[in-house]
């Protein structure tokens, strides 16, 4: 695309100017992606620098430390004891000896057989179906091995923490002949390291809940885990990036069953495309169909503003799936609409099930009286707050109504709104509620072509709901997960780095 002066551009219209930018903004997307890929070299050096300068205290514990400091690496909190800081010391000696007994007991059966997730293989009586040979379970072998490598991780931190104990209490006994003592420790603790002391249990529960399972989650996309190999009857087994490159390109064959790869491939981008149309529509209708709903409430000459904000609310306070469950049942053949039509003499419309585009049209219009209130409500809040002077000052200035809709309130409102945005686009990528509840993922309409479990208006995120619960397939559910993490960060991080209410801040202020 031509890079044009800023007299070119200034002697556009307002159209073009607006067409230009739209255009611009794709056809410098490659680039920007390029200069973000081209940059990360340079964010690890940062980490790793960091990193490195917390594994220096370390070397330095170790190099210029005392025989007290260099005993803690072998026995933890040895360091402490040496100089009366028995609480850190006990704290310290206990970690090891759990840490030891878990490693010996249970960690280290499940890590040495993470490379093959188990060999032996469940052996049941034909005749009793009695469990003869118990066999490994594939399953746990996974799932207690992120937990290890977790522990491990956290005993590494806490391993050098207590070298580096030791060294401070050296260097401190050293100068003021005394080691910080357990009151010291409390009072540090509800002071200045109060966030630590705030957030240690929360972080914990993350680790615990969130990160051991989304790696496990991950680590999922690279087996055959499927209904096939359902442990513990079953063991599935690492294939590399198989699964990748059977959604992604239709490549690899034999996965998940039967279902050859190519139906995988154009059930994945038929799907993604349909779930990134529903969303930009979903969030462009209730955008602006939901500001033009909250500027004719607000205009001074309308009345009840309190009963048209009451009716929004009520809206909202209904809960969604109920609603939705209840469209759905007005929208079937025997539903309100079709009794209305049949009574008038017309004929009857199958709304959902008919075709493809009108379900998808349907769907829509439906998000519409779902999603609408909370942006009314939303934008109702913004022009509130937009200064009256703004639009006095505009009217002395001859402005008509129009041109302080474009020059004032729009842009207030799209400053404002423009990280709201990204997370209702998000939001709309991930709408399990509005395609599951309304049509369960399908019109019915037969295509050979998708893959199983796959239906022609299935969202990315209701398809893997179908491939986990009705198919089992957790490995090509992985993938998709991945997936749509991937989706979902892209254009996030893209159009987060360039509204706005990020690039100028100070603007607003």
């Amino acid at each position: 695309m031509r890079k044009i002066s800023s007299l070119e551009y200034l002697s556009m219209s307002k159209a073009n100017r607006a067409w230009y930018k739209f255009c611009s903004f794709f056809a410098n997307l490659p680039a920007a992606i390029g200069r973000w890929f081209r940059s990360l070299p340079e964010k690890f050096g940062k980490l790793g620098a960091k990193i490195g300068g917390w594994f220096g205290g370390l070397w330095d514990a170790l190099r210029y430390g005392n025989w007290k400091t260099r005993m803690s690496a072998l026995i933890w909190g040895f360091g402490c004891f040496a100089y009366r800081q028995i609480g850190r010391g006990i704290l310290y000696l206990a970690y090891e000896i759990i840490f030891v007994l878990f490693i010996t007991l249970f960690g280290a059966q499940y890590l040495g057989k993470l490379g093959t997730l188990g060999t032996v293989q469940q052996i049941r009586d034909p005749d009793t179906d009695l469990v003869l040979v118990m066999g490994d379970n594939s399953f746990e072998i996974l799932l207690y091995s992120m937990l290890t490598i977790a522990v491990l991780v956290f005993t590494v931190v806490v391993w050098i923490l207590s070298i580096k104990n030791a060294y401070q209490n050296q260097l401190g006994y050293s100068i003021a002949k005394r080691a910080a003592s357990g009151k010291d420790d409390i009072g540090q603790l509800l002071n200045h390291r109060f966030h630590l002391t705030i957030l240690a249990f929360p972080s914990l529960t993350l680790v615990v809940f969130t990160i051991v399972p989304l790696m496990f989650m991950i680590l999922v996309a690279f087996t055959n885990y499927n209904r096939n190999t359902l442990p513990p009857a079953n063991l599935f087994t690492w294939v590399g990036f198989d699964n990748f490159a059977a959604v992604l390109t239709g490549q690899a064959k034999g996965l998940s069953g039967s279902q050859d790869a190519g139906r995988w491939s154009y059930t994945f981008w038929k799907i993604l495309g349909w779930t990134l149309e529903w969303a930009v529509l979903a969030t462009v209708t209730n955008l602006f169909l939901g500001m033009i709903v909250a500027l004719l409430i607000n205009k001074k000459s309308i009345k009840l503003k309190k009963m048209w904000r009451t009716f929004l609310v009520t809206v909202v306070a209904v809960p969604q799936f109920i609603s939705l469950l209840l469209v759905s049942k007005m929208l079937n053949n025997a539903g309100i609409y079709n009794s209305i039509l049949y009574n008038l003499g017309l004929p009857t419309v199958d709304w959902l099930h008919k075709s493809a585009p009108l379900a998808k049209f349907i769907i829509v219009v439906v998000n519409l009286w779902v999603g609408v209130p909370h942006t009314v409500l939303t934008c109702t809040g913004i022009l509130m707050n937009i200064p009256d002077d703004l639009y006095e000052a505009a009217k002395i200035d001859g402005a008509n109504p129009i041109k302080m809709f474009s020059k004032i309130t729009l842009p207030y409102m799209m400053f404002v709104l423009g990280p709201s945005l990204i997370t209702t686009f998000v939001g709309n990528i991930n709408n399990f509620n509005i395609i599951f509840l309304l049509t369960g993922g399908s019109t019915g309409l037969a295509d050979s072509r998708l893959a199983t479990q796959a239906g022609d208006l299935d969202l990315l995120i209701t398809w893997l709901y179908k491939l986990t619960v009705n198919g089992q397939q957790y490995d090509v559910a992985s993938v998709l997960g991945i997936l749509i993490f991937i989706v979902v960060a892209f254009f996030s991080l893209i159009v987060y780095s360039r509204i706005g209410s990020v690039k100028n801040e100070e603007d607003f202020q």
